[in-house]
Parts: structure tokens; C-alpha cells; sequence
């Protein structure tokens, strides 16, 4: 990810307009997506029972933005890709599944922490202006925990 550096959003993205347009962006980009898995995987909700075809791996790792024990990576089926846009970002909060990560060649692009509010996004400087020119507040990671 060359010239690209993370940045946050300073602010809440409870606008859903602006939550599925930043997903659009970033899922035209990537590969994958994963998921921490809150409650118990083994027993799903019939919603995250029918995106089982497309599952690629599952299992613990530490090496995210945000590692919270248990994941599952799924690949972006059409189906995969609508069940995400299917949620406004207030919905991924103590769902089965939380803290929705798009990767690109294993490496997280955009990631979330939805209890905590937080969205994380690899970008240039310039994407990072042309989204704020749209109204969102991306920051540097550093300039946000000031």
C-alpha cells in the first residue's frame, strides 16, 4: 500500500449515506472480508449460516487492527458483498458478528470497531481530502488520539 497511510474518522459515521458510500469505495478494492465474531460461531443466525459457502478460513489472530480472539474471512461474493450493504453501520454493533474488516491481499483496507465507534481506512492524502471535501472528518491516526 504504497503512499498510503491509515487514517481515522474523527467523528461518527451514524449518517448511513456516508457508510455505504465509504463501503462502496473500499469493497470495489477488495478481496475479502472478515469479521470478529462475538458470540458463539458455531451456532449462527440463519442470516450468517447463508454466507457459509463462501467462507475461507476461521480462526484466532492477533495481527489486525482491532483483534478480538475469533475471526472468519469470507470471500466478497455477490451475496457476501449485499449482506454488507444490507446493515447500516449502527447494526454491526453486538451483532454475531462485529468489527467488519475489508482486506485486500490480506492486509486490512478499511476496518471497523463498532463499540468503540471507530472506522479505519488505508489512503492517500488526496483520497483523504476528496472524502472529507464530501464531509467526512479522516485524521491521522495520531492526530485523532491527541
Amino acid at each position: 500500500m504504497k503512499d498510503k497511510n491509515l487514517f481515522a474518522l474523527s467523528e461518527s459515521i451514524a449518517e448511513n449515506e456516508k457508510w455505504i458510500a465509504l463501503l462502496t469505495h473500499y469493497l470495489e478494492q477488495a478481496d475479502s472480508v472478515e469479521f470478529n465474531t462475538l458470540y458463539n460461531p458455531t451456532k449462527l443466525n440463519q442470516e450468517l449460516e447463508s454466507l457459509k459457502s463462501d467462507l475461507i478460513e476461521e480462526g484466532e489472530r492477533r495481527d489486525k487492527i482491532y483483534p478480538n480472539g475469533m475471526f472468519r474471512r469470507y470471500r466478497l461474493s455477490e451475496k457476501v458483498r449485499e449482506f454488507i450493504l444490507s446493515k447500516p453501520y449502527k447494526d454491526w454493533r453486538n451483532y454475531q458478528f462485529e468489527d467488519l474488516s475489508l482486506m485486500r491481499d490480506g492486509a486490512e483496507i478499511l476496518a471497523t470497531i463498532t463499540h468503540e465507534n471507530y472506522v479505519f481506512a488505508q489512503m492517500t492524502e488526496e483520497e483523504r481530502k476528496q472524502f472529507n471535501e464530501q464531509g467526512y472528518e479522516f485524521g491521522l491516526l495520531q492526530e485523532i488520539e491527541k
